[in-house]
């Protein structure tokens, strides 16, 4: 496994996080004022995909964001339904 610096690391950390929590904030808006859900699946996948690639070559700390983005999903399903 590569070696990836920890300014690195931390930096993808913090970006998918703050990524997670506007996806987060933004389901709880659409589900507050009853609007429907946008279009938010391209930045989904982007998180998605961010988060795999830190999973492989991060490994320590994935736990945490992996909770995060599993609240977040549940929360996308209740506003799509």
């Amino acid at each position: 496994m590569e070696h990836v610096p920890y300014g690195v690391r931390s930096c993808l950390y913090s970006g998918i996080s703050k990524n997670i929590d506007f996806l987060t904030l933004q389901a709880q808006a659409v589900m507050d004022s009853g609007n429907k859900w946008k279009d938010y699946n391209s930045q989904l996948n982007n998180i998605k995909e961010a988060l795999e690639w830190y999973k492989e070559h991060c490994v320590v700390s994935v736990a945490y964001l992996e909770e995060a983005m599993n609240k977040l999903e549940l929360l996308i399903n209740q506003v799509k339904e």
